[in-house]
């Protein structure tokens, strides 16, 4: 049994189009995302089991939405952009939870709705970056600098990139 006719049996049996799917899978998906940026800002920590079950849902996503070919661009991009990433980890400039999340956010972003993405981005941070100097969020002292989640930004980022319809 090939997987389009396994889902195609899913559809029929529960009734659900592939359009119901997406917005089930995205909800599930904001809801996880919100529970990461809430989570990061507090403790400044990002969970391993967040990241893979955002990667899961990403797979799940791809499987019935996108093309082997956005797959494959939205991989090749996820791995550039951990390679760009531990390079500044290894400079202390990001933490590994930010590791961990941005090229997962890539996946889901992919190549397509990048350029959205970094402009939300770059937003999110200097307005959180407005309010750490406004004294209204927390940092964390690492290596003698104020540090930042750069967790909650990404999230919102991406959050804005599925409620823009761009996923």
């Amino acid at each position: 049994m090939e997987v389009t006719d396994l889902f195609h049996r899913i559809q029929v049996d529960l009734l659900l189009h592939g359009e119901q799917y997406g917005f089930v899978i995205k909800a599930v998906t904001v809801a996880v995302l919100c529970y990461v940026g809430v989570t990061d800002l507090r403790t400044f920590k990002i969970q391993n089991e967040s990241v893979l079950l955002l990667a899961a849902l990403y797979l799940l996503y791809a499987l019935i939405f996108r093309s082997w070919y956005e797959v494959l661009s939205n991989v090749i991009l996820a791995v550039a952009v951990l390679s760009l990433l531990l390079w500044f980890y290894t400079r202390g400039v990001l933490g590994g939870g930010d590791v961990k999340l941005l090229p997962v956010a890539c996946l889901w972003v992919g190549s397509h709705c990048a350029l959205l993405f970094s402009m939300l981005l770059f937003v999110l941070i200097v307005f959180h970056l407005v309010i750490v100097r406004l004294g209204w969020a927390p940092t964390r002292i690492v290596q003698g600098r104020h540090a930042i989640p750069y967790g909650p930004s990404v999230v919102g980022a991406m959050i804005g990139c599925i409620l823009l319809g761009c996923l």
